[in-house]
């Protein structure tokens, strides 16, 4: 069961590790025909942040938090999206990390 601490701690995560390497230079894009394309990292870590907020936002009282964390997620996505490949693979492996050890936590 979430709590509104784990809405905090998921905030606060998403914040740290997708902020990682914003100040990164952003030399070009990786772009395939059918849009961007990522590191299966990116993926990975993407859909399970999709996951957590899903579960977050089944819980009650916490739909203005659940708000803002889409909205860093998207973000991040876009910034993330602006890396170049290596830099995406190493952020993308950061942020599973946090996220896997934050999803055993609660």
């Amino acid at each position: 069961m979430f709590r509104k601490s784990f809405i905090m701690l998921f905030s606060i995560s998403l914040s740290m590790v997708f902020c990682l390497n914003v100040s990164a230079t952003n030399k070009k894009q990786t772009l395939s025909a059918s849009g961007t394309k990522l590191p299966e990292q990116c993926k990975k870590m993407f859909s399970m942040a999709d996951s957590l907020i899903s579960e977050a936002e089944r819980q009650p009282g916490t739909h203005t938090q659940v708000a803002k964390l889409k909205s860093k997620l998207f973000a991040t996505k876009q910034q993330i999206i602006k890396m170049e490949s290596e830099l995406q693979q190493k952020s993308c492996d950061k942020g599973l990390v946090v996220l896997n050890s934050l999803k055993q936590k609660h």
